[in-house]
């Protein structure tokens, strides 16, 4: 980062006027915030366009609501600025499936109670009492938006694939766009993008120890929380969950699916955006779906 530190410096002290800068890391990889961590202490996320200001004003809201509701911690607002978002950082390191694979039985069973606790809080947490509109999801949960990425898999996609994959696209969606309300849902609070990188584990406590980026949260299907957690870790640990998730079962039909179309999905944002980091995206998931 030679060269940009007065730059981030200016910055971070238009937040924080007195905060003593000892260190700063650097992270530009997201599309829409270039997030900067100082002194191992403070997250600041600098928005890059205006559409995510918009997104950031509704996590901030968002954050604030469901942090004393919630199990396990999740970024808690300090400042906030136009276009800027600062939270104390939460301590962990993106929670592996090859960690999650190296526990024994007991200490998988603490790990996925902990995750069940979780995402049960926040499915059920009640919005009637606010006083703001809740946004809805930025994940694809409906018929439509789902029958719109079918048809472009089938114009962008089915060119790079080989039969055999084609045989798999369609085994996947003709029975759920085949059925009318195969994606109906009760909508829930959702985080929306359940990856390794957003659950923090700390080692030395062998527990998790936090949930971070609500970015696309909001209100819809709770399934596809489920099946983000089935794309990455499989569904030996969702089979765990339901101690603490009791009415896990009605949601793993969508769940399965979300599991699977993901990897379509970003296929498909690869070929139209041209850019190839999409391809890659889903690397290393799990294949233990049922």
């Amino acid at each position: 980062m030679t060269g940009q530190e007065p730059y981030w410096d200016e910055q971070i002290h238009q937040i924080m006027p007195d905060l003593e800068i000892s260190g700063i890391e650097l992270h530009q990889e997201g599309l829409v915030n270039d997030v900067v961590i100082v002194n191992d202490q403070w997250v600041f996320r600098f928005t890059k366009t205006d559409w995510g200001k918009e997104l950031m004003d509704l996590e901030d809201c968002l954050m604030r609501f469901l942090g004393p509701k919630l199990s396990l911690p999740v970024p808690l607002p300090a400042k906030r600025a136009d276009g800027v978002l600062v939270y104390p950082l939460l301590k962990g390191k993106s929670f592996l499936r090859e960690t999650w694979l190296g526990f024994d039985q007991e200490h998988q069973q603490m790990i996925a109670d902990q995750l069940g606790q979780f995402l049960y809080e926040l499915h059920h947490i009640g919005t009637s009492e606010l006083k703001w509109e809740v946004p809805l999801t930025l994940a694809p949960v409906t018929r439509e938006t789902w029958l719109d990425i079918f048809e472009r898999i089938v114009e962008k996609v089915y060119p790079l694939l080989l039969p055999h994959q084609i045989d798999w696209v369609e085994w996947l969606f003709d029975p759920a766009l085949g059925e009318v309300d195969f994606f109906d849902f009760h909508s829930s609070l959702i985080h929306g993008d359940l990856s390794p990188y957003h659950i923090l584990y700390l080692p030395d406590a062998s527990a998790l120890n936090g949930v971070i980026d609500f970015g696309v949260a909001g209100l819809g299907d709770p399934a596809t929380d489920i099946g983000s957690l089935i794309n990455y870790y499989g569904e030996t640990l969702i089979g765990k969950i339901h101690r603490t998730y009791p009415d896990l079962d009605r949601l793993l039909p969508r769940a399965r699916f979300y599991a699977q179309a993901i990897e379509l999905q970003w296929a498909l944002l690869g070929v139209e955006s041209e850019e190839t980091y999409w391809f890659t995206a889903h690397l290393g998931g799990a294949r233990d779906i049922r």
